[in-house]
């Protein structure tokens, strides 16, 4: 059927005697509001494929619905007789089931409350939305970042040999460093990527250092990527697989970083974005090891900037999957 607004715009657009304004403030009491694409990632309230009207709350259950599909995914995901290797067209949408709650809940970070409001109405124009409601989204989002969060049980990864022929690698699976055995690390960057691919996008990092100046109470993007920093180093990790893939979504962060630092148009968001990079340069340095320590020298090639890396490593490819058809 029909949604509720648009009963409410055939009410206004042909209803016969009824007083219009009257239909809008009851649509108003109801919270029914018209919004559209243009009005994305600005308003928590709007956004695609999301559900809900707490954007923290319903990501924390979506991703316990992920969890729980996760943990009784197996063969019976595709037909008998098929090619086990096929079970990773059925592995890809589940296990980036939260992709579009994560949106919804970066939203709220920097994010506004608003309507198209009109003299004389006496709604109010804009609100940012409340700063305890912005960090609740950010730790939701971090919490689907934690590396448990983001391994897949050893039974399923037994169960996804190479791909037979005839059935080669398309744009709808996971990418792979691994040739053509299946990548076990991949999915976690990918996951990675859409997280704080949402949080630091250039023009919300601008909102957050904007709404910070004028309200300080409100979260600003140098507390923000400050606990970015602090989660990738310190989520916890029980086994070396939790603890391989906790150095992924690192990877992820210092690349995001650096795209943020050495492209956004705010001078106070690269400024932002560059003392993460110490800072992660600094923990980095500290904890030492291979990783970390190619982690510390990438970063400060950055930022002495003497020249590009010869070869950029960039995150994995986000698999298509909007609900489309």
């Amino acid at each position: 059927g029909i949604g509720a607004w648009d009963k409410v715009a055939v009410r206004w657009g042909y209803g016969r005697n009824e007083n219009r304004e009257a239909i809008l403030a009851a649509a108003w009491a109801e919270d029914l509001r018209f919004m559209t694409n243009q009005d994305l990632d600005l308003d928590p309230r709007v956004d695609q494929w999301a559900h809900g009207t707490d954007a923290a709350a319903e990501l924390q259950r979506v991703a316990g619905v992920r969890r729980a599909a996760l943990a009784r995914f197996g063969e019976r995901a595709i037909r008998e007789g098929t090619p086990l290797a096929l079970l990773e067209e059925a592995l890809v949408p589940l296990y980036l089931h939260h992709r579009y709650q994560l949106d919804a809940a970066a939203s709220a970070l920097g994010g506004v409350s608003y309507t198209y409001a009109m003299r004389g109405d006496g709604r109010s124009a804009v609100d940012a939305v409340p700063a305890a409601q912005q960090r609740a989204a950010l730790e939701a989002i971090l919490s689907t970042l934690r590396p448990a969060e983001l391994t897949l049980p050893r039974s399923l990864l037994e169960k996804l040999p190479p791909r037979p022929y005839g059935f080669g690698v398309h744009r709808e699976l996971f990418p792979r460093h691994t040739g053509s055995a299946f990548d076990p690390l991949t999915p976690a960057s990918v996951a990675a990527d859409l997280a704080f691919g949402g949080i630091l996008q250039p023009q919300r990092a601008a909102r957050l250092v904007a709404q910070h100046a004028v309200d300080p109470a409100l979260p600003g993007l140098d507390g923000v990527t400050a606990r970015l920093v602090t989660f990738v180093f310190e989520a916890p990790a029980t086994n070396a697989y939790e603890r391989e893939v906790r150095r992924s979504i690192r990877w992820v962060l210092g690349q995001k970083l650096m795209g943020l630092a050495s492209t956004a148009p705010m001078p106070q968001v690269r400024a932002e974005a560059t003392a993460a990079l110490r800072a992660m340069r600094t923990r980095a340095t500290a904890a030492g090891g291979a990783f970390d320590t190619m982690l510390a020298t990438e970063i400060e090639r950055f930022l002495e900037r003497p020249a590009e890396p010869q070869r950029p490593i960039q995150p994995p490819q986000i698999p298509p999957g909007a609900p489309i058809g």
